[in-house]
């Protein structure tokens, strides 16, 4: 079922909803700005999705614990995504490892080796998970 709503668009979402609706337009037909905003985000999902299952079989729960309650006053942006959870992270204090009994070295070296689609797909799990909370 469809409806009509408004979006806003910002210059920053009006010029990415140009560059991939200008990618996505064949002889076919174009695409408007609704089914561009459709396969952008559902392919973000798809992303997300596959790198999660990538990440719970990673991460242990009290590692992921440890993560959640960092990012529980974080909003992470999306130009400060990779990186953000590695930095927050490295800069959290020695008795939280402690407290969620997290080897901090071995914790640190699994987000440094993360690539940048599973950065995403952990900061999206993370904020699912405070939201729920």
């Amino acid at each position: 079922m469809s409806r009509r709503t408004t979006v806003y668009l910002n210059k920053n979402l009006e010029a990415l909803l140009k560059k991939y609706a200008e990618r996505l337009n064949t002889d076919e037909g174009e695409y408007g700005q609704s089914a561009t905003l459709t396969e952008i985000l559902g392919r973000y999902d798809e992303l997300v999705r596959a790198e999660r299952r990538r990440l719970r079989d990673l991460f242990e729960e009290n590692e992921i614990n440890l993560l959640l309650n960092n990012a529980l006053s974080t909003i992470y942006s999306y130009q400060t995504i990779i990186g953000a959870v590695l930095a927050d992270t490295e800069d959290e204090d020695p008795s939280q490892f402690e407290f969620f009994g997290v080897d901090r070295a071995a914790l640190i070296e699994k987000l440094r080796n993360l690539t940048p689609g599973q950065q995403f797909a952990l900061v999206d799990w993370l904020e699912e998970m405070r939201s729920a909370s």
